[in-house]
């Protein structure tokens, strides 16, 4: 699962990385994420409220952004197997 994660979230990074137009905020949140899934990677309990957060960040970007909005939700499923 750790692997399966690790790949999701380099894929997410290339997407967003592609994303010029991306707002500060959005930003920030994704920042915040990335080190809290970093943290389950590495053993530890990320906060409760992360897979809340990721699935608000989904949401958000549907409509503009669909293939990071579906990375998100890949991550979501893993870190739901990963009982996160």
């Amino acid at each position: 699962m750790h692997e399966q994660l690790k790949s999701k979230l380099a894929q997410l990074k290339q997407t967003l990385g592609d994303i010029q137009e991306l707002d500060a905020e959005s930003r920030e949140l994704l920042q915040q994420l990335d080190r809290d899934i970093q943290l389950a990677l590495e053993g530890g309990t990320p906060d409760a409220g992360v897979s809340h957060r990721l699935e608000q960040q989904a949401v958000e970007f549907d409509s503009q952004y669909p293939s990071a909005s579906a990375v998100i939700r890949d991550i979501i499923d893993v870190l739901g197997k990963m009982g996160i």
